[in-house]
């Protein structure tokens, strides 16, 4: 499967209640489904298992009517590796310009978890746009990102680390020895994946740059405690 043009691409693992995928089509309006489903569904279709026909159905029914092509792709979910690289496969078919969802709420919990570990092996390798969502029982919809590709360096941590306090980039060309141009630089990259807010001259630690600097402080200061 190679896609030519850019499309939105959801990618759900498949569960008996197939309401979390048409919770998450009332936000994300994918031009192509692609369901995840264990060989033990294959195998009870073949012997007629009504229910797990008419759920499937269901699904390939409702994206029928909206003109959405639907694809099945069959995983042995015993075997983590094996299932890991075939999603793994799948999504480097897709280009920077797709956007894929990632519908972690029903299946199996190791078909969700093989998800996130192809779709965080593949976005290592290559840039691929990628959210993920999991449907909770008050079935709000709030994707989310895969781990960033990008991690922060000791400078890094060191200017955000500084942004509670205010300074301007004049001092933090002081404080940290480095240039305004790099500090600027710097800053556009950490906020580009997410450690970071910028609003003018207000600079914001993220949370996940806020747990970043948690984490990195309380390692400098285990490694002080030490020598």
């Amino acid at each position: 499967m190679r896609l030519s043009d850019p499309m939105k691409i959801q990618i759900a693992s498949f569960a008996l209640v197939p309401d979390h995928i048409f919770i998450a089509e009332r936000y994300f309006h994918t031009e192509k489904i692609i369901l995840i489903l264990s060989e033990e569904n294959k195998e009870k279709q073949a012997n007629n298992n009504e229910e797990i026909s008419s759920k499937i159905n269901e699904v390939i029914g409702f994206y029928e009517k909206l003109n959405v092509p639907v694809e099945k792709i069959y995983v042995n979910y015993k075997n983590f590796m094996e299932m890991t690289l075939k999603l793994a496969r799948l999504l480097k078919m897709f280009s920077p310009d797709d956007q894929i969802l990632l519908n972690l709420s029903g299946g199996r919990r190791s078909i969700p978890i093989s998800l996130i570990y192809a779709g965080t092996f593949i976005s290592n390798f290559k840039d691929i746009n990628i959210k993920c969502v999991v449907i909770p029982e008050d079935k709000t919809y709030t994707p989310f990102n895969l781990l960033p590709n990008y991690l922060p360096d000791e400078i890094d941590i060191n200017l955000m680390s500084r942004l509670p306090q205010n300074l301007t980039l004049t001092d933090l060309e002081k404080d940290l020895g480095i240039k305004q141009p790099t500090i600027s630089i710097r800053l556009k990259r950490l906020e580009k994946y997410g450690f970071i807010t910028m609003k003018g001259r207000k600079r914001e630690l993220t949370d996940l740059g806020l747990l970043m600097v948690d984490i990195t402080n309380l390692e400098f200061n285990k490694e002080d405690e030490v020598n």
